[in-house]
């Protein structure tokens, strides 16, 4: 690609992401908790457009897009009511619902059972680890950590994309993607914990610098590995973006992938390390 090319791809991708960050940083930092659950429905919703196209090879019927659709929008709204019981009783709802759907209009069709498998798998992927965003949101301190998340997942695919262009010779993971190596791994979790405990010691005063160290690793570790997650679903599907609607970054899926999982392992984390 000539060096022009590039240059206007690397400042289009930054235009996109501050226009892109802007709008969260304000809900995380001053929105109220609706704005919250509204974010997580726009995002779930444009999420599943993009992984029904990369999960599906033959389009779900339009009664299946439609529970897909709608199971999708229940679990945050049953979130942002009732917290975790709701979340879990939304996804219980969600599968029952669906072998009962199964078994009024399909019940010998052979291929139902695996269409639920991938819409079960649709909805524990993008609306159910997102929802945790809100359950995040609700924990004490709850606005600051979600800041540490996000900080800390931005650090390192900085880290990780300049460490692997500048040293990178080992290839990280070649069958899924080709192009992250062990070198830019390892300075995409360093920028990670440097990130996590800075915006730590400056918003999470009350925590222990060796607790922010050991979260920020986890949460780094766990966003290195969603990326690849996301890279194995595209390739499986001979892709290479989830769509085309950001332009430099590709789909919103793109974007997300860091983050899918990192929400409730931070919220885990959490759990199990607040006094009760």
């Amino acid at each position: 690609m000539p060096d022009s090319l590039k240059s206007s791809s690397y400042i289009q991708r930054w235009v996109t992401g501050i226009l892109l960050g802007l709008p969260v940083l304000v809900c995380v930092a001053a929105g109220p908790p609706w704005s919250w659950w509204l974010l997580v429905t726009l995002a779930t919703t444009i999420g599943l457009w993009e992984l029904h196209s990369l999960i599906f090879h033959a389009p779900l019927s339009e009664k299946w897009r439609f529970f897909l659709f709608a199971a999708g929008l229940f679990l945050p709204f049953a979130t942002y009511l009732w917290g975790i019981t709701g979340l879990n009783f939304a996804l219980f709802v969600s599968f029952f619902l669906a072998l009962c759907l199964m078994m009024i209009f399909s019940p010998l069709d052979r291929d139902e059972i695996g269409r639920i498998a991938l819409v079960s798998f649709a909805l524990l992927y993008l609306p159910y680890f997102l929802s945790f965003v809100l359950l995040l949101g609700g924990a004490p301190q709850g606005r600051s950590w979600i800041l540490f998340l996000l900080v800390v997942i931005v650090a390192g695919d900085t880290g990780a994309y300049y460490t692997g262009r500048l040293i990178g010779r080992h290839k990280l993971c070649p069958m899924v993607s080709p192009k992250k190596t062990v070198e830019g791994a390892v300075g995409g979790l360093f920028l990670s914990i440097v990130g996590g405990s800075v915006i730590g010691l400056i918003f999470l005063r009350n925590v222990p610098l060796a607790r922010l160290f050991f979260f920020s690793l986890a949460v780094a570790a766990t966003g290195q590995v969603g990326d690849l997650i996301e890279s194995m679903i595209k390739r499986n599907s001979g892709k290479k973006d989830s769509s085309g609607l950001l332009p430099g970054h590709g789909g919103l899926l793109d974007r997300l992938d860091s983050l899918i999982f990192a929400f409730p392992v931070l919220w885990a984390l959490l759990q199990w390390t607040t006094p009760q």
